[in-house]
């Protein structure tokens, strides 16, 4: 027992800085083991805890300022008021309770104004508040007087908390008025909170040191520390039924219910007093568990309106630094430091909307006041590895705003979706509750059959069947394996394949002569008709730029395919061949489209498969392969006595994307304008455009900025847009739309066909987001040369948002608005520019700007606003000749790793808005903002000169560049790399 009157006599001591903030959470600052626990990121390690820098709090402000010491303030549910407890008045050392508007900032006292008093809270009904107070006892002025005058002394006394027997609690109305009391044991009864409804409060007592009998030791210790016998009782509101819920050796105290008023929580000592941990129970008393394990004083837990976490105040970090903490409500992960300040920040309560977490901070002067600051519950779910909260059940407002567009980007982001590739089943879910955010806010459905949605089938990959067959007969009968020696392309034709000859046909390339350069033709002199043709992939190696550049035209397999079945064959073996930078990988087949006219078989021979066919032509793959790079075609060869005979089985998938498509109609309105985004992204990644690094492969790609922010930013606006029809129903003029495409990352699938299924609406423009969470200096408003008033909308929003814009002309865009222009609508595009992180899994939300994509939202709408809010046509459709025709049917072979910024206006060259990491251009040095002017000898005025030369450069051989730098000639060395 010795040591335990150690630790009690400490306690003393350790009250003297913490004990400034007298409440119902303070009284259970006990004792501590001092020091820094180490962080994990795993699993509820004991005494672990994560201190890693994040900012889940902004825009903090102090909320009391009258008064030396005022605390432990607690929300009203509509958040309006708060109660809290104060030392503010002359000639009164106790703290009184408060009530405080919010809204104006008046204050009033609700508490009889004599005694102690502390815990208040106010009833669901906001009729009336509650609280414990001392202001019965016949010696409350007398003890008011004493504390006065210690309170004069020089040598101040140590501070306790004082558990006074008298404590009761008590109830009156709003303005202090009809005081009853609904406890009168003799005992400490405080720390109460009122369950959800209203009809029932949990509270704090040590009642039962009083009324049991108790053994010598405890009677003791009872004697000491009145704390000792604490525990959590419940009872109806009105102080009647009262029911024992935890009967534990030590405090427990400070309890809470969660807002569905199922659960409590509170903090529990251990016997000892040495440390304390959060827990929680049912509300019958019934599963009590410890949620954290950090061995220090942790208390004042509290839960988020959400249920799903508890934020509390720790010691973790030693006494002289109290800070908070926010933990899963089921305890699985490790608490995650939120205050990083000096001195004392305890007793945190968020706002009943989530919002924003109030709390009690303490300065080095020994000032005690109650601030309070913005809450990023977004955050808080990635950090503590929650889920999103359901968009549903959110509190969202008609306003544009941050918390808004967090909840949706959270959302669509969430790990569970997988990268919303589309048509999977995450685009069933999310599209879903899409829609149900139309319904709640009026917009009618503009979908198929007085739906919202709109479906439509497209094949998203391929499979290799069970009937694939390929066998050489000659001399004697081979068998060849599937994904080992062969395996189809995916644009093959499907079905038997009789035997027919092989014809070697070089690179298999087909170019006519230009005035600059020769024709070059694999097939002279070649009879192919009804054979197979034996090509290599890719194209000469060894040829000046000029000459790869043009011949790369001619150079993609799908072009080799399409000359070949032009000559009579019956299908076509490719083969990298011993030279070729690639190398066979067979196994996993890769969906690359399928040949809408493909009549032939296609497939790819392995390396050693294909040179022992040479062979047998007395012909070495590898000799013929080294002449050809050369650059000069070599005449083609058949390959005697050798028949090729097989079975093609591909197995296409079809998939079901959907469109989600609402309306706000407008009476008489014979217009409309539609404002979109695409949904979909690239799933996991493992086909497609995924630029991720290797140790990325597999991982889900949730495209926070493309184009969660897209989505989220046509849902503020139709959210706002029908609030605005309610509230002034004459202002709009004509019908608003609003969609969220699928299949945008397959080639605007969705976009398309929503134009083929128009059913005669009339469409005066589309407004269209795609990549607009992270603004920097300007938005980037394209395709303006689609409409004839583009240009002068653009200049009256910017003169109202002084939002800088950039405008640009051409309407062929790689996004949904091409879809629509190509169908004969005015289009506009937004976009905040390209990054290092596009189509990556790192494309994430913690990258995004929010406050900037709430001014983006201003554009935006400040756009349409000059459509909608007048009868009038607006904006009139222009054809536009495309400026990238001379792009089509290239590819990119290599990979240099250098993120052009194609927004660029007015630049000779290309300017990088980035390099990806680990590539070629970084390795070379190349840095954001550089000008590429160069490229392994060629003069780089545009991106399209520079897509070019890329198709030229000899992959895996260092070459040349120069970019301008800071108004500087820079040279650098890079080496790019050959894609598969």
């Amino acid at each position: 027992m010795n040591k335990v009157k150690v630790l009690l006599k400490n306690v003393l001591g350790l009250m003297v800085f913490v004990g400034v903030i007298s409440s119902c959470q303070s009284k259970e600052m006990k004792t501590v083991v001092p020091g820094s626990h180490a962080g994990s990121h795993g699993g509820a390690v004991a005494g672990s805890f994560v201190n890693s820098p994040n900012n889940l709090l902004s825009e903090t402000r102090q909320l009391t300022f009258v008064g030396p010491k005022a605390g432990e303030g607690y929300f009203s549910p509509d958040g309006r008021y708060m109660i809290f407890q104060s030392e503010r008045e002359p000639g009164n050392p106790f703290y009184q309770m408060y009530v405080m508007d919010l809204k104006n900032g008046e204050t009033r006292r609700v508490s009889p104004g004599l005694g102690k008093t502390t815990c208040g809270w106010i009833h669901p009904s906001m009729k009336k508040v509650m609280f414990s107070s001392t202001h019965s006892d016949p010696e409350t002025k007398k003890k008011m007087a004493e504390e006065v005058e210690n309170r004069k002394k020089a040598v101040k006394a140590k501070y306790s908390w004082s558990f006074d027997e008298n404590y009761d609690i008590w109830t009156s109305t709003l303005e202090g008025k009809d005081l009853k009391r609904l406890t009168k044991e003799k005992g400490y009864d405080a720390e109460g909170a009122y369950s959800p409804d209203g009809k029932f409060i949990v509270f704090a007592s040590n009642r039962a040191g009083y009324t049991e009998k108790l053994s010598a030791d405890d009677q003791k210790l009872f004697e000491q520390d009145p704390s000792y016998m604490m525990d959590i009782y419940i009872m109806k509101a009105d102080g009647t039924g009262v029911k024992r819920l935890t009967d534990s050796k030590g405090y427990d105290g400070g309890p809470f219910f969660s807002v569905d008023g199922k659960k409590i929580t509170w903090r529990r000592f251990n016997a000892a007093g040495t440390t304390a941990e959060i827990y929680t129970m049912n509300v019958d008393g019934s599963e009590q568990k410890p949620i954290t394990h950090i061995k220090a004083m942790s208390w004042a837990p509290f839960f988020h309106p959400s249920g799903d976490y508890i934020v509390f105040g720790s010691s973790a970090l030693g006494f002289t630094n109290f800070e908070l903490f926010i933990v899963d409500a089921a305890g699985k992960s490790d608490p995650m430091r939120v205050t990083f300040a000096d001195d004392f920040d305890g007793l945190p309560v968020f706002t009943p909307d989530g919002k924003h977490l109030s709390w009690t901070h303490r300065n080095q002067k020994g000032d005690s006041q109650i601030v309070m600051a913005k809450w990023d519950d977004a955050q808080a779910r990635r950090l503590l590895k929650l889920p999103p909260v359901d968009p549903s059940h959110a509190s969202l407002s008609a306003d544009i705003n941050v918390e808004d567009l967090k909840t949706w980007i959270a959302y669509l982001t969430q790990n569970e979706f997988a990268g919303r590739s589309t048509g999977g089943t995450q685009e069933k879910i999310y599209s879903d509750k899409i829609a149900e955010a139309f319904k709640a806010w009026g917009l009618k459905p503009a979908g198929v059959n007085g739906t919202y949605f709109q479906s439509f089938e497209f094949t998203s990959g391929v499979s290799l069947g069970d009937k694939n067959l390929l066998e050489l007969i000659g001399k004697g009968q081979t068998s060849y394996k599937l994904s080992q020696d062969y395996e189809p392309l995916s644009f093959s034709k499907t079905g038997p394949i009789s035997g027919a000859p092989i014809v070697f046909a070089g690179y298999g390339i087909k170019a006519p002569a230009s005035d600059k350069e020769a024709a070059y033709d694999s097939y002279k002199g070649l009879d192919v008709k009804n054979k197979w043709v034996m090509v290599l992939t890719d194209l000469p190696a060894n040829m000046p730029s000029t000459r790869r550049q043009y011949l790369n035209l001619y150079s993609r397999m799908q072009h080799k395919v399409t000359v070949a079945k032009n000559e009579g064959a019956i299908g076509l073996i490719a083969v990298h061949g011993p030279l070729s930078d690639l190398k066979d990988h067979f196994g996993k087949i890769k969906f690359e489209g399928s040949l809408s006219e493909s009549s032939i078989a296609v497939i790819r021979l392995s390396t050693s498969v294909a040179s022992t066919l040479l062979q047998n032509a007395g012909k070495d793959l590898k000799a013929e392969q080294a002449l050809l790079d050369k650059g000069e075609p070599q005449p083609g060869f058949p390959i005697p006595s050798m028949y090729l005979k097989g079975n093609i089985d591909l197995q296409f998938q079809r998939s079901k994307g959907t469109n989600v498509v609402a309306e706000i109609p407008v009476k008489g309105a014979k217009t409309s304008v539609l404002i979109g985004a695409h949904g979909d992204h690239l799933g996991l990644g493992m086909a497609g455009s995924s630029l991720a690094k290797k140790d990325e492969a597999g991982l889900a790609h949730g495209g926070a900025d493309d184009n969660a922010s897209g989505v989220a930013g046509v849902l503020e606006l139709a959210h706002s847009y029908a609030e605005l029809q309610k509230t002034s129903p004459g202002k709009l003029k004509k019908n608003l739309m609003f969609a969220v495409w699928s299949g945008e990352e397959l080639g605007n699938l969705g976009s398309t066909h929503f134009t083929k299924t128009l059913q005669n609406k009339s469409i005066e423009a589309y407004l269209n987001m795609d990549m607009v969470g992270r603004l920097r200096d300007r938005l980037f408003v394209q395709g303006l040369g689609s409409g004839d008033s583009w240009h002068a909308m653009a200049e009256r929003v910017e003169a109202q948002t002084r939002l800088p814009l950039v405008t640009q002309e051409d309407p062929y865009l790689p996004t949904d608005s091409l879809a629509l222009y190509m169908a004969g609508i005015p289009t506009a595009h937004f976009f905040t520019g390209a990054h290092q992180e596009y189509h990556t899994p790192r494309d994430t939300m913690d990258l995004i700007n929010f406050e900037g994509l709430v001014k983006v939202l201003g554009v935006v709408k400040g756009f349409s606003d000059q459509i909608v809010m007048t009868s009038k046509p607006s904006v009139k459709y222009v054809k536009v000749a495309s400026s990238q025709n001379n792009m089509e049917g290239r590819s990119f072979r290599v990979y240099v790793g250098t993120i052009p910024d194609y927004t660029q206006e007015g630049t000779k060259g290309v300017l990088l808005s980035g390099v990806s990491k680990d590539s070629p251009a970084e390795k070379a040095g190349l840095l954001e903002k550089d000008v590429l002017i160069e490229f392994d000898n060629t003069k780089i005025d545009n991106i399209y000169d520079y897509v070019y030369a890329l198709q030229a450069v000899k992959p895996n051989k260092e070459t040349t560049l120069k970019v301008l730098r800071q108004g500087k000639v820079v040279e650098l060395k890079v080496t790019p790399k050959l894609k598969e």
